[in-house]
């Protein structure tokens, strides 16, 4: 590492640091974008995988933390028991107080007085008075003089007491401890690896290897979400992580943060598990969505224990994992790793090969401006075909969704559903598992047919015009999917 550190600490290559997070961005976005999405191999799985891995062990790295900071552990109470400390001065020792005596016995009752003795009785009162008036400054004299001697004694002992602090911290300060004094009720720490806290050099390898790992997975999971998702509230989720993506540069001094980090690998972890587990298990559906979160919350629950970490940094994990599963149960999730490869609209369609008659397109339909069209020839019936990529041995179910526009309010309502035993898909094709669907006597109008995963999100959708006004301005021309 101190290698690694003083090649960093030249400048060119402080220069050349500046502009690596934007390089390594775009060049592994543009691989992903090239790579996955088109065809899903073992490699692209196990590199994921590895990223996976990689995050999840800087995440426990950087949940390291002091867990009794002023707590004594079985080293510290070794420590203090065998440190000899100096005797602390010796206490002076109050003079012991005299023993109470014992109350004299009662006399016996006075006799009567005398006559005569009146008189004698109240001359000695008035002396008395007069002694006890000449006695009192004496008095409050000796007791001011007491006091000041009893102050002066409490310094003393305090100053004694200070004394004696000093020099237990001194001993202290030898053996690496706050006291040598070990409490009743000391806690006894047992040490573990996370016990500890990394110095600011290795929290910056740490945070820089995490985003790293992060933006790798960022990456691919941005293609991959992108290429499935049919529907604009699919697109709004893989928005999100394209945001995410690009903020992930700015994110490494927050990554120390445990909290932080638990909560991206949990978002990553959920949407990871939820491209992998299909590759595995050959199905998608809510079931293995749920599982997957599942189990990549408990990954979480893992770490929050291992670490020691209070149970209220699994709050953001929690909400997430919430968030997901409802916008899957709202169809916002794009049904990875179903990716729409192609989709036309055509009459005269032959099943054989897949081959029908398109409209020859405009400029302004090639362009895009224009929608295709469809221009009806003596009341045939209009196809939809599409194609799905899925891996291999996949087994899903898909379906057809036909909206047309209601001219009046211009928006797109729901007509048809079209799903049969013929479109239960087998994925492994690399071209895409080809289906169709047909619709007889449709009116003219604007359509839009969607390619949807049965009672689940869209996949790919299509907006066209059907004409029942003769050929089309160019023609027709025989097309088929691949």
């Amino acid at each position: 590492m101190d290698f690694i550190d003083k090649l960093r600490a030249k400048p060119a290559v402080q220069k050349a640091e500046k502009f690596f997070p934007a390089v390594a961005f775009l060049a592994g976005f543009s691989w992903d974008s090239i790579t996955l999405g088109q065809r899903i191999d073992q490699s692209d799985l196990a590199f994921l995988l590895a990223y996976y891995v990689g995050a999840f062990i800087l995440v426990v790295l950087l949940s390291a933390h002091l867990e009794h900071p002023e707590g004594w552990t079985k080293e510290r109470l070794q420590a203090a028991k065998t440190a000899t400390p100096r005797k602390p001065p010796v206490q002076p020792v109050a003079p012991p107080r005299p023993p109470v005596q014992p109350a004299a016995p009662a006399k016996p009752a006075a006799q009567p007085p005398r006559p005569g003795s009146f008189a004698a009785s109240a001359k000695f009162s008035a002396v008395a008075g007069k002694m006890a008036n000449m006695a009192k400054p004496a008095t409050t004299v000796v007791a001011s003089k007491i006091k000041n001697v009893a102050d002066a004694s409490a310094t003393k002992l305090k100053s004694a007491a200070d004394a004696s602090t000093a020099e237990a911290k001194k001993l202290a300060d030898k053996i690496g401890y706050e006291s040598t004094a070990v409490p009743k009720n000391a806690i006894v720490v047992h040490h573990r690896f996370l016990d500890r806290e990394w110095s600011e050099a290795w929290k910056s390898r740490f945070t820089w290897m995490m985003q790293f790992c992060f933006g790798s997975m960022y990456s691919a999971l941005v293609v991959c979400y992108f290429k499935s998702s049919g529907s604009l509230a699919s697109l709004i989720l893989v928005l999100m992580l394209a945001v995410l993506l690009v903020g992930n540069e700015f994110l490494q001094k927050k990554y120390e943060s445990f909290g932080v980090s638990l909560a991206f690998f949990c978002l990553l972890g959920t949407m990871f598990m939820n491209f992998t587990i299909p590759h595995l298990v050959h199905r998608i559906g809510f079931l293995w969505f749920f599982l997957s979160t599942l189990a990549s919350f408990g990954v979480c629950v893992g770490i929050q224990r291992l670490s020691h970490h209070k149970k209220r940094v699994l709050i953001a994990p929690a909400i997430i994992s919430t968030a997901l599963v409802v916008a899957y149960v709202m169809n916002w999730v794009p049904p990875v790793p179903l990716v729409l490869k192609q989709q036309m609209v055509c009459q005269n369609f032959d099943r054989t090969n897949y081959s029908c008659d398109v409209d020859v397109p405009t400029f302004w339909q090639t362009i895009g401006v224009k929608l295709p069209s469809v221009h009806r020839v003596d009341g045939a019936e209009v196809y939809f075909l599409s194609s799905v990529y899925a891996p291999a041995d996949l087994k899903a179910e898909l379906e057809y969704r036909w909206f047309l526009k209601d001219e009046a309010t211009g928006s797109y309502k729901l007509i048809d559903k079209v799903s049969s035993g013929r479109m239960v898909m087998r994925g492994g094709r690399e071209a895409g598992y080809r289906s169709y669907t047909k619709k007889k006597n449709p009116p003219a109008g604007r359509y839009r047919v969607e390619t949807a995963y049965k009672n689940g999100a869209v996949i790919g959708s299509q907006k066209f015009e059907i004409f029942d006004d003769g050929p089309a301005e160019k023609g027709f021309a025989r097309d088929s999917l691949q």
